[in-house]
């Protein structure tokens, strides 16, 4: 990359690396390490590599200085301490512990500089949550394989364990479910695991009520993070035709053939009353 900087009526043509990737996950499992990786290339004619450090917020917390001895050094810091670094002339590469405070945002620096004489520095950054996301898409029980019109029902959504714990919505048709004003939120909370953790679940209380022969529910988990982290489950429920479900109202299994047969014994006893054929 080349950068121009001017002095007086001087301009000077200084070259630096690029930084092609910066690695740094979006969310952070306080009990794992985060691995962070920055890629960097040179172009022909650049000088050669002076340093690549890493920063949390504007704290140093590793170095790679190719020309030095040791060629890596670690400083110490209360959070996001460095455990191990590995880097060569295009790729360096560090794991750091995560503070156990859920929904920490934190932000990490990769800056590269070339050798003298102008010690050229580039720089990205990216940053990091600290939570236990999600691991699968909520489950979804109660839906039955088919339901009538004006049926009551109950659904249920559940999550798996993550911190923070996730708000769920319930979704008809692509609609939200309708709450009073009064209910804020009504997702409940269990308590917490050995790790701190914390499973949510909400019940969805339908009638059911549409003009088509089925509804599509989806419950949609959120972690109150920076960003939002959403995981969700759709559903598929089939609503019975009042037509069909009129023969089989007595608790009868009819099959298909069977109303067909009656339908057609209707039809010839009407015919029958109007012909002599029948006779």
């Amino acid at each position: 990359m080349t950068v121009l900087l001017v002095f007086g009526l001087f301009v000077v043509i200084v070259t630096a690396h690029n930084i092609t990737l910066l690695e740094v996950p979006r969310y952070g499992d306080p009990y794992r390490e985060a691995n962070l990786k920055c890629h960097y290339a040179n172009d022909k004619g650049d000088p050669p590599l002076h340093s690549v450090k890493w920063y949390r917020g504007n704290n140093e917390i590793f170095r790679y200085s190719p020309g030095q001895q040791p060629q890596t050094r670690t400083f110490n810091t209360t959070i996001a301490g460095v455990t191990r670094g590995s880097c060569n002339e295009h790729v360096c590469s560090i794991s750091v512990v995560l503070p156990r405070t859920y929904n920490m945002r934190l932000s990490f620096t990769c800056e590269v500089s070339t050798e003298r004489p102008r010690f050229a520095v580039v720089k990205q950054t990216k940053n990091l949550t600290v939570a236990v996301t999600l691991k699968d898409d909520p489950l979804v029980v109660g839906v039955p394989s088919s339901a009538q019109l004006g049926e009551d029902m109950e659904l249920n959504c559940t999550t798996g364990p993550a911190m923070p714990p996730a708000n769920i919505m319930w979704y008809i048709d692509g609609r939200p479910e309708r709450t009073e004003p009064w209910m804020v939120n009504n997702t409940k909370v269990s308590g917490a695991n050995d790790f701190g953790l914390r499973s949510s679940w909400r019940s969805l209380r339908l009638r059911v009520a549409t003009a088509r022969d089925y509804l599509h529910l989806r419950c949609e988990a959120t972690q109150p993070t920076w960003p939002p982290y959403v995981r969700s489950t759709n559903a598929t429920l089939m609503v019975a035709s009042p037509h069909l479900s009129m023969f089989t109202a007595s608790g009868t299994k009819s099959t298909l053939a069977e109303i067909f047969l009656l339908a057609a014994s209707c039809t010839i006893s009407i015919k029958c009353m109007y012909s002599a054929l029948c006779v």
